[in-house]
């Protein structure tokens, strides 16, 4: 049988052949028939993580039976200079990454590898909504946006003149009704939710807000009010004028009479001599008066308006 290095489990029996108990080892070195078996104890833990972005410090542990032995740390199965237990990596970059385990010195057991993910920290863009100066009044909305990531998830934190305001797992802040006091500079960053991770914060964006100008709406008021007071001021010299055309066209009917409406003829006839008595100074005066039935008078003047008033002329 050929062996080769690698990681086998060997079970103890009995003197009848029955199973006592099973243990892995490992095959570190194989030499012709003979091979170095051991007692797989160790093994490596990182923390915080397995993955993380460039900067941060991570730190590997190997833990296992090694009592005061030496320890050896391997990277992609080079050997490190490192002899501590601990090994720390501070303001690791992408070629910290990589495949790592540990050893005792003078022996050839390896723990099992274990690989560690350095990736570029990401950097959001914050952007707001509407652009520009916001009327007070208005709802803004500020949105974080991070691109590029293996996280499946974050929260987001906003910070307004470099002090917390907000923080949800919403990449979007919105601030309903705004006034005066939301003006500022915003930025944000994410935090990788049930992990370690943490991005770049963003550039700042520049929020104005603006209370609603006062001027358009007095002006506004202003010229309905002249709208409507011009209008009602026509309206009424409208109405004046229709009823002033009204009685003037009833009154302008002249109740004199027409030249063709000659009033009756009324002559004076002397006093009879001989006939009554005067007593005393009184003088009487006769006077004829001829009359023309009404039922004429319309007859003749049909098609024209008539009042029932008689005209009499006495003469004495």
């Amino acid at each position: 049988m050929l062996w080769s290095p690698g990681a086998v489990m060997i079970t103890e029996l009995d003197k009848e052949g029955s199973s006592r108990a099973s243990r892995d080892f490992s095959i570190t070195t194989v030499s012709g028939r003979s091979m170095n078996i051991n007692n797989n104890q160790t093994k490596v833990s990182i923390k915080p993580q397995s993955s993380v972005f460039a900067g941060d410090t991570v730190t590997l542990s190997c833990e296992g039976r090694l009592t005061e032995r030496k320890i050896i740390w391997y990277k992609d199965f080079q050997t490190m200079t490192n002899d501590d237990r601990t090994l720390t990596l501070r303001d690791v970059g992408v070629s910290n990454g990589g495949k790592y385990a540990c050893g005792v010195l003078h022996q050839t057991i390896q723990s099992p590898r274990v690989t560690l993910s350095v990736r570029v920290r990401p950097k959001p863009v914050a952007r707001v909504h509407p652009d520009g100066r916001a009327l007070g009044g208005q709802t803004v909305t500020l949105t974080c946006e991070l691109r590029e990531t293996d996280v499946s998830s974050w929260t987001y934190s906003w910070n307004k003149d470099d002090s917390p305001v907000h923080a949800s797992r919403s990449p979007e802040y919105r601030i309903g009704s705004v006034d005066e006091s939301h003006a500022g500079r915003y930025s944000c960053a994410g935090h990788e939710i049930g992990g370690s991770r943490h991005s770049h914060t963003s550039d700042e964006v520049t929020l104005s807000v603006s209370g609603p100008s006062m001027r358009e709406p007095l002006f506004n008021v202003l010229l309905v009010g002249v709208i409507s007071g011009l209008s009602g001021a026509f309206l009424l010299i409208f109405i004046l004028a229709l009823l002033f055309c009204c009685r003037r066209n009833k009154g302008g009917r002249s109740l004199s009479p027409s030249p063709d409406r000659r009033p009756p003829t009324i002559s004076q006839t002397p006093t009879p001599s001989g006939s009554g008595t005067v007593n005393g100074t009184s003088r009487t005066n006769y006077v004829e008066v001829n009359m023309k039935s009404m039922e004429e008078t319309k007859k003749k003047n049909k098609g024209e308006e008539c009042y029932d008033h008689i005209y009499s002329k006495l003469s004495f």
